[in-house]
């Protein structure tokens, strides 16, 4: 029997970032854990450093000092441990608010979820495949954690009891510094390599649970780029700039004046152009000056009064093709250079 359930797509990178806005985004659970214990490592050996290099002085420091001062002292201690695995935790909070989260607030977070109190759906949350795969999966990291502290035991159990029969302390101080670092990093290679696992199988059900079907990729692709209407329109406004004449860098191939106060250079090049292109008017001393132009190049120029006239009345800017009427006069003038050979080479 063939499923009804639609198909399915891994979702699109649009609906990925919408997730994670909200703070949805698959995540490990020992990321955290695993800086703790190498900040735990590094504390705990700079205590044993500090402590067992000025080992007579804090001996002396106890006997003779105040039971009040040597308590203080301790305080002072415990104070400074407890403010560094604060500022840890504070750090991991910002890292997990302003950038995981980007300063978003979910609504979310402090509603009441109606569908956990369903019967069917707390069935399925808590005896569901997904549920029982999680739950193995952890069994799984607890058996190998467990199976870590005990070779931990065996390997190092007994050297760490004959630490007290240990007489010089430069030797007690690199054993038990050495045996402390040791354990620190089988611990964060255990949090690194089993986390790595778990991100993996976290980012697997994160995409299986977040698939999307066809119709729901659609409608992403339609708030995305619009109605096929508005498409429509995008497409001929394009087609309409692409049919748009080109005239930055182009040469004139000839043009008309009026002997001194009007000029419009023309630009027709069979390959190219579907019409004859009226680059632009000129008037006055701009039309002198241009027409000096154009002849130190050795382009044509046609004296046609009424025709340039015309154009300038009829057009008023450059930057187009030439109007339909103007077609005949244009191309009378463009066979009689051809005859003559003085059109001008593009």
């Amino acid at each position: 029997m063939e499923s009804t359930e639609p198909k399915k797509y891994p979702p699109t990178s649009k609906k990925l970032r919408e997730l994670r806005k909200k703070g949805q985004f698959p995540k490990t659970e020992l990321a955290e854990p695993s800086f703790s214990v190498l900040l735990f490592c590094i504390v705990i050996i700079f205590f044993i450093v500090i402590l067992f290099s000025d080992f007579n002085y804090w001996i002396e420091f106890v006997i003779y000092a105040d039971l009040a001062v040597v308590f203080m002292a301790i305080m002072n201690i415990l104070q400074i441990s407890i403010a560094l695995f604060s500022i840890k935790k504070l750090i991991f909070f910002i890292i997990n608010w302003v950038v995981i989260n980007r300063g978003t607030l979910n609504n979310q977070v402090f509603s009441l979820k109606l569908d956990k109190l369903n019967p069917v759906q707390g069935f399925k949350n808590n005896l569901g495949i997904d549920a029982i795969a999680n739950s193995f999966r952890k069994v799984l990291e607890l058996l190998f954690l467990l199976f870590l502290l005990k070779y931990v035991f065996d390997t190092y159990g007994l050297e760490v009891n004959k630490l007290h029969k240990v007489s010089n302390p430069a030797y007690f101080i690199y054993d038990l510094l050495y045996y402390i670092g040791f354990v620190s990093l089988l611990m964060f290679v255990f949090g690194a390599s089993v986390g790595a696992v778990d991100y993996l199988c976290e980012h697997y059900r994160f995409t299986k649970k977040n698939r999307m079907t066809m119709t729901e990729m659609k409608n992403e692709m339609k708030d995305t780029e619009g109605s096929p209407q508005i498409k429509g329109e995008r497409k001929m406004r394009m087609r309409e700039l692409m049919n748009e004449p080109m005239t930055k860098g182009r040469r004139p191939t000839f043009a008309i004046a009026n002997p001194t106060h009007i000029l419009v250079p023309i630009c027709f090049e069979y390959n190219i152009d579907a019409a004859p292109l009226v680059l632009d008017i000129y008037t006055e001393s701009m039309a002198l000056e241009q027409r000096q132009h154009l002849e130190s190049l050795d382009i044509p120029i046609i004296e046609d009064i009424p025709l340039a006239r015309a154009i300038m009345k009829k057009m008023k800017v450059g930057g187009v093709y030439l109007d339909k009427e103007f077609y005949r006069d244009v191309a009378l003038i463009i066979v009689a250079l051809k005859r003559k050979g003085q059109l001008a080479n593009n």
